[in-house]
């Protein structure tokens, strides 16, 4: 079975729960679930709708501000980027439009009428998002075509525990729509795999830079 980030085939079955396998790349680290596995649109989209991403929970803003926070210090006033899978929220776009900064906001089942494919960004943020991508590599790459030459990715996404019986118990993986797992190895491979520089990770935001 081909690993969906760096597409070698040194993989094999990790961990195995109730509900799916888990398997791990010797090359990258990555641990991902295979595709039999995935949810389907329909119950991916359900799973979603049960998300409390309230516009008005302080809270929750100030989550997304915790995470903004992280993001400016290595970008201009008045870049642009995108908020790429951002749920049924565009909370994000608004914080950074605060700050001075433009943004847009796509998703696949809440906004995918925006035309960010025609587009180019400074930025790209992924919030919780590359954990759950069904095509890792393709998505990751047609993303990183929108960068502008000096653009960069924000990458949030708990990194796995250090050992597999910590996994086995982990939280994170138990969320059906989380289906990719990365750690410092897995996020280095992606960054090579994109021809980018990086990680450079602080509390669970991964920077990658061209």
């Amino acid at each position: 079975m081909n690993c969906p980030l760096c597409d070698e085939l040194q993989t094999s079955k990790w961990s195995e729960d109730q509900f799916r396998p888990y398997f791990a790349c010797r090359h990258c680290s990555l641990v991902f679930v295979p595709q039999d596995f995935f949810l389907s649109p329909e119950d991916e989209r359900k799973r979603y709708d049960t998300h409390e991403n309230d516009e008005h929970d302080q809270r929750y803003r100030e989550y997304l501000t915790k995470v903004a926070s992280g993001i400016t210090p290595f970008i201009s006033k008045g870049q642009k980027g995108l908020d790429f899978g951002c749920g049924s929220s565009t909370l994000m776009a608004k914080i950074m439009e605060e700050f001075d900064y433009k943004m847009d906001s796509y998703d696949l089942y809440y906004h995918p009428s925006t035309p960010i494919w025609s587009q180019k960004y400074d930025f790209i943020v992924l919030s919780e998002v590359i954990e759950h991508l069904s095509s890792l590599r393709e998505t990751m790459m047609k993303l990183a075509g929108l960068l502008s030459t000096d653009g960069q990715f924000f990458i949030k996404t708990k990194f796995l525990p250090q050992t597999k019986e910590q996994f086995d118990v982990w939280y994170y993986k138990k969320d059906p729509t989380h289906i990719c797992f990365f750690n410092a190895q897995s996020m280095g491979e992606l960054a090579r795999v994109l021809g980018m520089n990086g990680p450079e990770t602080n509390q669970d935001l991964s920077r990658l830079w061209f």
